[in-house]
């Protein structure tokens, strides 16, 4: 609870501080993303996410040229496989919720290049338990884990290059996103003693969808 307390409060700070700036914009952008999580070991636990998909939302705020906060918000579902005398496989949903500040160095006619760092939690809400393949009660709970953000991306202007909207003013306010996304995070263990690793999570992302700039 109180880690999500911090992650809120972080974001309301970041969200204020863009407000705060005179001349600012606005965009929001809806992505679909690849989940690309690394396996963990310890003590003598062998994790192994599945791979998946999610949802990305976001809304960054510009206060000058090159810099930028977002907030953002994903969801998807995966499971978390636990090797050990058995196989353990924790099925759940998992929500972010983060903020990053973003660093835009140009902007061209029909390409904006950024990178961006931040942080927020991750939550691991489990609804289906499974041992060697078959479907029975595992004590497990939802887990909330503090995560550190990184990644880098491109909008792409997509009418800058469809004729008859080249030269338009909406060519500045539609644009395709492309980016990797990074996230760093303890193994989640759903607070079960025996299936705790202790090790370091990390999933990839790579993401892509729509903006609207305004």
């Amino acid at each position: 609870m109180l880690k999500r307390r911090l992650a809120t409060a972080a974001l309301l700070l970041l969200t204020s501080a863009a407000f705060a700036q005179e001349g600012g914009s606005f965009d929001v952008s809806l992505s679909e993303a690849g989940l690309l999580p690394k396996q963990t070991t310890g003590n003598g636990i062998v994790q192994t996410p599945t791979k998946s998909a999610a949802v990305l939302a976001t809304a960054r705020w510009r206060f000058s040229a090159r810099h930028s906060v977002e907030a953002n918000y994903a969801r998807g579902n995966d499971s978390q496989i636990f090797k050990t005398a058995n196989v353990f496989r924790i099925q759940s949903n998992v929500t972010e919720l983060s903020g990053a500040y973003v660093f835009s160095p140009v902007e061209t006619e029909k390409f904006e290049p950024f990178v961006f760092g931040g942080a927020g939690v991750l939550e691991f809400n489990p609804f289906n338990t499974f041992v060697n393949t078959v479907q029975v009660p595992i004590p497990s709970v939802k887990q909330t884990e503090f995560a550190v953000l990184y990644g880098a991306g491109v909008d792409y202007k997509i009418l800058s290059s469809i004729p008859g909207f080249k030269g338009s003013d909406l060519v500045p306010h539609v644009a395709l996103r492309f980016q990797y996304r990074g996230l760093f995070y303890r193994a989640p263990s759903f607070k079960n003693p025996t299936l705790f690793t202790g090790g370091q999570g990390h999933l990839a992302e790579a993401a892509g969808g729509l903006v609207i700039k305004f």
